[in-house]
This record gives C-alpha cells, structure tokens and sequence, in this order.
C-alpha cells in the first residue's frame, strides 16, 4: 500500500511541476509578471487592501509591493483610495480592467 501512495504521490508532483511551468510560460505570453498576477488575484478577492496589508498576504516587504503596485496602477489595473480611517494610509482596490484581465487570464490558464 504503501508503494502505491508513493506512485500516486510522484506523480502528482509531476503534474503540478508541468502545469506550473505551462502556467508561467502563459504569463510570460501576456506580458504580465507572476507578481503582479498575484498581488491583483489578492486585491481583486479579498478587496481593498493597504499596501502593508497586500505585502503580508504576498509574504514581501512593503517597499517591494509598492513597485509591484505602481506597476498595476500605471497600467490601469488598480487605483488608490483614500482609507476610510486613517488619513495616511490608501486602500488599494482593483480596477474594471484589473478585474477582466485577471478572470481571462484564469480563463486561458483553466
């Protein structure tokens, strides 16, 4: 039995290698980083977010999610909001277009 959860287990290992390698090369294609694709999977189902609290969910330092950020935004996929509360921080909430690019890019990878 034991034979066989190892064969199952190697081989799933296979696949997820195979279809994480296909699904950066679909990135690639689309001009888009995995970075980027990540960060707007983030604010796009979880909503609005601080920077600091999009770092933490992507597991980066805010100064890094800040350059991911400026990237989305300069291409129209995010914008920034006023925070209700707190008068110097800005949420960062997905745009119409942001929203679309992320559901066809799930569409081609699915």
């Amino acid at each position: 039995m034991d034979e066989r959860k190892t064969e199952v287990a190697d081989r799933l290992h296979s696949a997820a290698i195979h279809l994480l390698r296909r699904a950066a090369e679909e990135d690639r294609a689309a001009g888009v980083s995995r970075a980027r694709l990540s960060a707007l999977s983030v604010v796009v189902f979880r909503g609005p977010l601080t920077l600091g609290e999009l770092a933490a969910a992507e597991g980066v330092r805010s100064a890094t999610m800040s350059g991911i950020v400026n990237g989305l935004e300069r291409d129209g996929l995010v914008r920034r909001r006023p925070h209700g509360r707190d008068r110097r921080a800005v949420n960062i909430e997905a745009t119409a277009a942001g929203r679309e690019l992320l559901r066809t890019r799930r569409a081609e990878r699915a």
